[in-house]
């Protein structure tokens, strides 16, 4: 029998204000600037504020957005029109060059061609009326592969090895047989396995890996993935050393002043058509909302910042990670009164630019260690020392994860295996295994 139960719960119900406040303090300054020219473009009732920008500010501004579009306009070329240049002096026939192209635009970012001929074929027939056979779009193809970047129109990685091996190192033929017969033990660094069945010793095995080891494993690389994509960090805060003390400076790049019209105003209070009135309420409603959340966003940033700062301060002063601070969310907001989400809207994608580098903010978190003589630190020094002792090692025989546990606890870092393991997958860092060198 179902039984029923009458339970009181509390639930917080976001006005539409809230969210679009929370959407704001989230987004980081180039997004903020687009934000702000779709509310001047919507809203009649919303202006820039012209006097707000100072002469200097102006030339200042005018300079960046001037620098900015060169920029853009230096970005670098697609894979696609690299490759669609070389066609143009190839002596091959219509029929051929729109495969060629065809197949072109169906690499992926990798260059690589990872779709099966016969699916190809289908779609040519489906989309463009076309019954070409698969013989044809080989030959198709074979045209590519003979491109540059060499690999470009592999299947996956192993063919996009042979392929340059073929093409720039055609006497190699231990390197070839490696690739084609042995591609698994190689992947694996399995050195025993490859020179005990290739019958070849050590220095020959070597020999052979620095060759393979020096292609281009993937020939999309260096290439824009789009037409217009240009990668832009801009910082949202500065950090500057100043006589010897430590200031910041929450960043506006381009972000235009605003300010509720005066002119939309001056209407709402002279008119006397109710929906007219109606109307023109609503907009300055919406305008004044809109100025007064921006100000709340950039005292929101500013307060969040200036506790981490407070935490952090020897570690901005140094840029050595020993000096940073275990610090987490609850941390910061337990000191500025503020919402854990607050915080983490705030850290997540914001950078802040230092004499030491420019990073996210929430870079600047981690958790707590306890040493044996109680001192806490965080656990990005730990991190930081199983890489010094990684990239320090004997590479012929690489520190197992549990060696590494035994290194780090001779420091006083007294952590587990599996704890090794984590931090090391997080350092992007291979097994000893795969770090294995001859």
């Amino acid at each position: 029998m179902n039984k029923q139960r009458l339970q009181q719960k509390q639930y917080q119900n976001l006005s539409p204000q809230q969210i679009q406040f929370l959407g704001l303090l989230q987004i980081p300054i180039v997004a903020l600037e687009k934000r702000i020219e779709e509310e001047l473009e919507d809203n009649p009732a919303l202006e820039e504020d012209e006097e707000e920008i100072s002469l200097s500010e102006k030339s200042f501004q005018n300079q960046n957005i001037k620098d900015f579009q060169y920029q853009i306009e230096d970005k670098s070329e697609s894979l696609s029109d690299y490759l669609n240049q070389q066609l143009i002096v190839l002596d091959i026939s219509k029929e051929q060059l729109f495969l060629v192209q065809y197949l072109i635009s169906s690499l992926d970012d990798n260059g690589f061609l990872n779709r099966d001929l016969h699916a190809i074929t289908s779609d040519l027939l489906i989309n463009n009326n076309l019954d070409i056979n698969e013989l044809e779009l080989s030959k198709a193809l074979a045209i590519l592969q003979e491109l540059e970047p060499y690999g470009v129109g592999a299947k996956n990685l192993q063919e996009c090895l042979l392929i340059q091996l073929s093409t720039l190192h055609p006497e190699k033929e231990l390197e070839k047989e490696i690739i084609t017969a042995y591609y698994t033990p190689f992947s694996n660094k399995n050195f025993e396995h490859l020179s005990k069945h290739l019958e070849v010793d050590f220095n020959t095995l070597k020999s052979a890996y620095k060759t393979i080891e020096s292609l281009n494993p993937i020939p999309g690389n260096g290439f824009s993935k789009t037409a217009n994509t240009t990668a832009y960090i801009y910082p949202d805060f500065t950090v500057s050393i100043i006589d010897g003390k430590l200031e910041t400076k929450l960043n506006k790049s381009n972000v235009k002043p605003i300010k509720v019209s005066k002119y939309y105003q001056n209407m709402l209070k002279e008119t006397e058509d109710n929906a007219t009135k109606k109307f023109l309420q609503e907009k300055v409603e919406k305008a004044t909302w809109f100025q007064q959340a921006l100000n709340k966003r950039n005292d929101t940033l500013q307060r969040v910042f200036s506790s981490i700062l407070t935490i952090q301060e020897a570690y901005f002063f140094s840029g050595n990670e020993k000096d940073l601070k275990p610090m987490k969310l609850a941390d910061i907001a337990q000191e500025v009164k503020m919402d854990i989400s607050t915080i983490s809207r705030v850290s997540n994608s914001k950078y802040v630019a230092t004499h030491f580098g420019t990073f996210k903010l929430k870079e600047l978190f981690s958790e707590a260690y306890r040493k044996d003589n109680g001192e806490l630190i965080s656990t990005k020094e730990i991190k930081s020392k199983l890489q010094e002792i990684i990239e320090t090692e004997d590479k012929i025989n690489p520190f197992t994860d549990e060696q590494l546990a035994e290194l780090l606890g001779k420091n006083d870092y007294h952590i587990a295996r599996r704890t090794v393991a984590k931090y090391r997958e997080n350092l992007g860092i291979q097994t000893a295994k795969l770090r294995r060198e001859l």
